[in-house]
């Protein structure tokens, strides 16, 4: 009975910790069907529009679950199914995921304003 609780568990860890290097590998999906009519200048104006708002949203993110989790590891607060472990332990990389991800939006915003210069 354990082992969907754990498959649930991980799959926020494989999700959230995996998801600044799909970034990364250009692996998400992406609507290019008007950007790609655009001309090279307007290109690197949506991806620098682009990666600003991913940073503002990861970061957010990460902040408020980050508030969580603290909250929810100060209270100590089990998820009660089958094993009985701390929440925060389970929510733990949903604000260092969206961390990760606010990292490499930003990366990719130097990058992209770079490549105006």
């Amino acid at each position: 009975m354990w082992t969907v609780e754990i498959s649930e568990y991980l799959q926020i860890y494989f999700v959230f910790l995996s998801a600044a290097w799909v970034l990364r590998q250009k692996g998400h999906v992406a609507l290019d069907i008007a950007v790609n009519r655009f001309g090279p200048s307007w290109k690197r104006t949506c991806a620098v529009i682009t990666d600003i708002l991913g940073v503002a949203v990861a970061t957010a993110l990460s902040v408020f679950s980050g508030i969580i989790t603290y909250e929810q590891m100060m209270l100590g607060t089990p998820v009660i199914k089958t094993l009985e472990v701390p929440k925060w332990i389970v929510i733990m990389p949903i604000p260092a995921g969206m961390l990760l991800l606010a990292i490499e939006f930003l990366v990719r915003l130097f990058a992209h304003i770079r490549q105006g210069e």
